[in-house]
């Protein structure tokens, strides 16, 4: 059994440390938190406190909106701001990342904050890609139809409009597009043809756009338009007013003819005859192709399309086939007479899942159609292979489809159509799409994920990799992992490659699959289909190209978009357009920057001269300005300026020039001096996003840059210093020149963070992140400063490698399943102070690293411990008891010495004992200890766990070790089973708790009473659900108890036992729960009593908790009425931490309990009350006396001369005489006493 544990509050955890505010005080927009008050627990008699689990950041919930939240793994994100104690809460979720974020205000009013990323919902509200998020209402409003992925935002209050960049279509518009008067409108130019990743306003009155585009898109088309057919046969064709002609009555049979050899025919005379298909899929089409009726004179001469979910009447254009004029029309559009085939164009690119023709007039006694076709310019391919263009049209032609493995279509109203597949590891599932691509040329390619709220799906979806080959030297392109977690139905961009078109020997293709690592070990995963976007031909010679010729078009990366401007001029009218014609082509342009008359440009490119890499500086006239040591060596992703520092994150390591070296993917540009300044060392993987953020240090604001990218590591500024973990986030601190990491302070932060944006005196950062006010491994301690207030200290300990929870219950340690710390306890001998901690686990020490079992010298905090010398590295330790100046180490071990589930470590010589008890085993290897207790009194040991013998002794479940003899002795004739909890309720009597059997009956929770070696029964146990895992007192009797545990179902129960009942509490835990300890506290100020808690005391539960209502815990406190979160832990990647012990130097004592006192102090106190009484008596005695004197009138007698005296001294007195009163010679009275 472990040490006696405890737990209290600490709610001035940030009166030293380095608190992140970052605008905590958020402005009247949003809510204001609340400070919460947690109970005052008296600790003070308890001695040193600690609190050991799996965590490496923790805090005390003190503000409402505080929570133990977690980075996600699914790429989603959030809105957040900052608490006053400086941790992080979301104002809201998106389903996916968030990019970009600027505030959208006019002239006289704010209007709110936009958001931009790769989302389909924010705040639960559905909004693909873009959102308003008003802060006044804390409302999010989708910005109208808008659907695609945004990866940048310019809010411009001049015009009172927003700029949008990205991957996406709408109306006309491709990549780029403009918010004004609450409606999008199309840009002159319409955009570009590839994604645009950064807009900022110029010096010049101009918006300024960067990304990986080569053309306008009004600039550019595709040299083969209408290139797909659109399949009709599959879809649902009904039509009215048929005719009832045999031969001329089927209206499905005209869906896949180019000729009249199939007719479908109106009724003769009517007038409200029509042709519907309804899709299960959404399209765009382009193209409309007719042949007309042609049978005795009928055929259809004027028509309408209608889209009829969107009631919209399309508008066309066509080619009068006798004039050769292009003609328009829309609710009366004109059909020619004959077999020949006319085709009709769109004038709007809308998407519609069906649609009507309506035949309004005719010629001769009716009208009718000989064949419908209709075309689009993108090519798809379709999971569903009956979605793919029909099978009327050539092979050679046709876009199809491989399934492999079990995978269920699903038809859903608010969707397209889609497979699904229920995946578990090692199951075979992929899907190969084939497209069939006429011309060769740079395509976007992006696949279409069905949303996961119109099946259910969404706590189940999983991740899939994509991957393919597009090109005919069979390349394979570098796979891409897509979550398919999004609410709604989500674009996700894959590839921008050239592709070659499909021949007779080659057709491109593209695999999605499983990915390796899922969330969890069944999943959902779906596929839809496919898309390839045309965004420039091929030459002859490979090249891309548009179909305008005009090199004045041509761009690469760059353009400058004048406002004066009404209609599209060619960008080499522009310098800093043509800026980006002095780079290599394939130019990428991340970001631009405007700090007064100077542009800086940085992305991934080089000059054509080779003069300046990924980073560019152009004045206000547009011309080049030396950039000194030639720009940097590797891509730039990010800039931020902050003063006359421009901070600069990527994938570089030093400059072009190789003269600045150490900057590490994160460093600066100081515009003043024009040099290169490192940050320390950098750090060691790719920097994907720099954001300020507010530090409040040492009651000083100012700003800190936040870095989040694909590392692991800060680097070290010189070889004599060490690298300091940093999973993909590090703050570094401009005043101090330092990163946060490296400096004295207790935040702990793991995650992103991608943007922000300042409204007033609120900010609002975007990204997934989990904070902590205390940056401490495995351990922390706690202790009382006065008042009803208790602090939280860090340890010396740290993990060298973050632990991961597992979702495993730590009493499963056959599996496995437990990391981190699991048991601790206080030694103090002489001048020996440690902290001693067991589990499993790899960390820091005085001389490397130990494993296992940790002792933390608290004279200079020096850390001494075990090796995989002492116990193997799959060993797990679960328990720990002191005796004398021996420890007894106990769990899943095994090690040097035989050693085999308990283990003895000699505390003087700080190794392992040359003798160790004898191997505790079961009948599959070594036996397990969960428990150890010190029965009172003696020196004998009550080991309890899951094992059969103890060397050669028959000893199952519960063995006594007699540290005296040095050997085991049976506890009982019968084996119990698995005990995971034991507790001494008196002298003899151990309560035990687990899963055991006793007299063939199944028993969770029994009493050992060692006098007679016998268990006995609790009366009511056989209410106990589950085995117990985990138990406390709740009394000074020890009759009352508090127990935990399992259900057969692995949801965890709490149960009160008082009055021989046990009483289920409703503990609002989960399914998902782990309690793994229990502790009743007292309190400095009592609540009001229940019949489950006295006033005085209070519940502590620990573990990985989630708690309704509220989410992850890892404490929470139960008064008998209000269960309230206290503590909450993260790992170090920002994962639920859980609190798996609270250990202490004392044992809790209730109110009004006698507690042992050592001999000494027992001695001292009774001589001193001995001495008070003595003298109590005499006083008494001399008062007495004084006052019967007085009495009986008592004077002093006179004073004599020295002669008298001497007279009077030389009368003989009696002895008998002694004891009279008014002693006097001869007065013949009796002695008076």
């Amino acid at each position: 059994m472990r040490e006696p544990s405890l737990l209290s509050t600490a709610s001035s955890v940030s009166r030293w440390i380095w608190t992140l505010v970052g605008g905590a005080m958020c402005a009247i927009a949003i809510a204001k938190p609340q400070s919460i008050s947690q109970p005052d627990f008296d600790i003070i008699g308890l001695g040193r406190v600690g609190l050991a689990g799996d965590f490496n950041g923790v805090s005390l919930y003190e503000y409402t909106g505080q929570a133990q939240t977690s980075p996600f793994s699914n790429g989603s994100q959030s809105l957040l701001t900052q608490l006053p104690n400086g941790l992080f809460t979301s104002l809201g979720i998106a389903d996916s990342s968030i990019n970009a974020m600027c505030l959208y205000e006019t002239k006289d009013r704010i209007k709110g904050i936009v958001v931009g990323g790769n989302f389909t919902s924010l705040k639960n509200v559905e909004a693909k890609g873009i959102a308003l998020y008003d802060i006044d209402k804390d409302e999010v409003t989708a910005m109208g139809d808008f659907n695609g992925k945004v990866f940048t935002l310019l809010c411009d209050k001049n015009t009172e409009s927003v700029y949008v960049g990205g991957v996406f279509s709408h109306n006309k518009s491709e990549n780029a597009i403009v918010w004004q008067n609450d409606s999008w409108t199309d840009l002159p130019f319409e955009g570009f043809n590839s994604l645009v990743r950064t807009i900022t306003r110029s010096n010049n009155d101009s918006i300024l756009f960067g990304g990986t585009f080569d053309s306008l898109q009004n600039f550019s088309s595709p040299k083969i338009k209408n290139a797909q057919t659109i399949n009709l046969v599959s879809p649902s064709i009904t039509a009215l007013q048929t005719i009832d002609m045999p031969g001329f009555n089927d209206p499905k049979a005209i869906t896949c003819t180019n000729d009249t050899q199939k007719q479908w025919l109106v009724k003769d005379q009517s007038k409200d005859g029509s042709w519907s298909a309804k899709f299960q899929f959404e399209f765009k089409p382009t193209k409309l192709r007719l042949i007309n009726a042609d049978y005795e004179g009928r055929g259809t001469k004027i028509f309408r399309f209608t889209a009829v979910s969107l009631n919209a009447i399309m508008n066309l254009t066509y080619v009068d086939p006798k004039t050769g004029t292009s003609n328009y029309c829309d609710a009366w559009c004109p059909l020619q007479e004959g077999s020949k085939p006319q085709d009709f164009e769109f004038v709007n690119n809308i998407g519609m899942k069906d649609f009507r023709l309506d035949i309004l007039e005719y010629y001769g006694q009716g009208g009718g159609l000989s064949s419908v076709q209709l075309f689009q310019d993108d090519i798809y391919s379709y999971a569903i292979s009956d979605l793919n263009e029909p099978k009327c049209a050539a092979e050679r032609v046709r876009s199809n489809s491989t399934v492999n493995g079990d995978w269920e279509q699903i038809n859903l109203p608010q969707t397209d159509s889609y497979l699904s597949t229920t995946y578990r590891t090692g199951d075979s599932r992929e899907i190969d799409f084939v497209p069939h691509l006429q011309q060769s040329g740079t395509y976007d390619v992006v696949i279409y994920t069905p949303g996961c709220v119109y099946d259910g799906s969404c706590a189940q979806r999983g991740l899939v990799v994509v991957s393919g080959v597009v090109t005919k030297d069979g390349k394979e392109m570098a796979p891409v992992i897509i979550t398919q977690t999004n609410n709604f139905d989500k674009w996700d961009p894959l590839y921008t490659v050239h592709v070659d078109a499909a021949d007779g020997n080659f057709k491109p293709h593209i695999v999605l699959k499983p990915a390796a690592s899922q969330p969890q070990q069944t999943v959902t995963l779906v596929a839809q289909s496919v898309k390839f976007k045309l965004k420039g031909a091929s030459t002859n010679d490979g090249d891309t190209s548009s179909s305008d010729d005009n090199s004045t078009s041509t761009l690469n990366g760059l353009y400058e978009y004048r406002l004066t401007d009404k209609k599209t001029t060619a960008p080499a009218l522009s310098k800093t357009s043509s800026a980006g014609l002095n780079l290599e082509n394939g130019a990428e342009v991340s970001s631009i920057l405007v700090n007064g008359d100077i542009t800086y440009v940085a992305g991934n490119f080089t000059a054509k001269d080779d003069s300046y890499q990924n980073f560019l500086a152009l004045d206000k006239a547009g011309e080049l300005l030396d950039i000194p040591e030639g720009g940097l060596q590797g891509p730039v992703d990010a800039l931020l300026q902050v003063g006359d520092l421009i901070y600069v994150g990527g994938s570089f390591s030093e400059t072009k020039q190789n003269k600045t070296t150490g900057l590490g993917r994160i460093c600066a540009y100081d515009t003043k001096n024009n040099t290169w300044v490192a940050l320390g060392g950098g750090v060691n993987g790719a920097v994907s996003n720099v954001v300020t953020v507010g530090l409040n240090l040492a009651g000083d604001r100012e700003d800190g840059i936040a870095v989040s990218g694909d590392f692991t590591r800060i680097q070290p500024e010189s070889q004599s210093a060490s690298s300091i973990e940093a999973k993909g986030f590090a703050v570094w601190v401009p005043s101090q020149k330092k990163w946060l990491a490296s400096m004295d302070t207790t935040v702990s932060m793991s995650g992103v963070l991608s943007a922000a944006v300042k409204s007033g005196e609120t900010t609002l950062y975007s990204g997934s992140i989990s904070s902590n006010t205390l940056s401490s491994s495995g351990v922390v301690y706690l202790t009382d400063v006065g008042a009803a207030e208790v602090n939280l200290e860090p340890s010396d300990f740290h993990f060298t490698e973050s632990q991961s929870t597992s979702s495993k219950h730590k009493r499963d340690v056959a599996s496995m399943g437990t990391s981190g710390v699991s048991t601790g306890i206080f030694y103090t001998k002489n001048d020996k102070t440690y902290t001693i901690l067991g589990g499993k686990f790899v960390a820091e020490s005085s001389s490397g690293t130990v494993s296992n079992l940790a002792f933390i010298d608290e004279n200079n905090g020096n850390i001494t411990g075990a090796t995989t010398n002492d116990f193997t590295a799959a060993s797990t330790i679960l328990a720990l008891q002191v005796l004398e100046n021996q420890l007894f180490v106990g769990g899943s071990l095994e090690g040097t010495n035989e050693i085999g589930g308990l283990a003895v470590w000699n505390l003087d010589e700080m190794r392992l004992s040359s003798d160790q008890p004898p191997r505790l085993s079961m009948e599959n290897g070594t036996g397990i200890v969960y428990s150890i207790t010190n029965k009172p009194k003696t020196n004998d040991l009550y080991v309890a766990g899951d094992f059969l013998e103890a060397g050669s002794l028959s000893c199952g479940g519960l063995c006594i070790y007699k540290n005296d003899e040095k050997q085991w002795e049976e506890a009982a004739t019968d084996s119990a089973g698995k005990i995971y909890v034991s507790h001494w309720k008196g002298k003899d009597l151990l309560y035990v708790g687990g899963d055991m059997t006793l007299n063939d009956t199944a028993t969770y929770l029994a009493l050992f009473d060692a006098s007679s070696s016998t268990y006995k029964s609790i009366p009511g146990a056989e209410d106990i659900p589950g085995p117990v895992t985990t138990l406390t007192m709740g009394s000074e009797d020890r009759e009352t108890l508090f127990i935990s545990g399992t259900r057969p179902d692995e949801a965890p129960f709490l149960m009160h036992y008082k009055d021989s009942k046990f009483t289920m509490l409703d503990d609002k835990f989960d399914k998902s729960s782990k309690i793994e300890y229990l502790q009743v506290l007292n309190l400095k100020t009592s609540h009001a009593s229940t019949d489950t808690l006295d006033g005085a005391n209070i519940l502590v539960i620990t573990g990985l908790l989630h708690l309704a209502d509220f989410g992850n815990a890892s404490a929470v406190t139960y008064d008998g009425t209000t269960w309230k979160p206290l503590i909450l832990a993260t790992t170090g990647d920002g994962q639920p931490g859980s609190v798996s012990t609270l250990f202490s130097q004392f044992e809790m004592q209730f109110p009004g309990s006698k507690s042992p006192m050592a001999r000494g102090f027992v001695i001292l106190i009774s001589l001193a009350i001995a001495l008070a009484l003595v003298f109590l008596i005499v006083v008494i005695g001399v008062a007495a006396s004084y006052i019967r004197r007085r009495r009986e009138g008592y004077v002093p007698a006179p004073t004599m001369a020295g002669t008298e005296k001497s007279v009077a001294m030389q009368e003989i007195l009696r002895p008998q005489d002694l004891f009279t009163h008014n002693i006097r010679p001869g007065s013949g009275r009796s002695p008076m006493i």
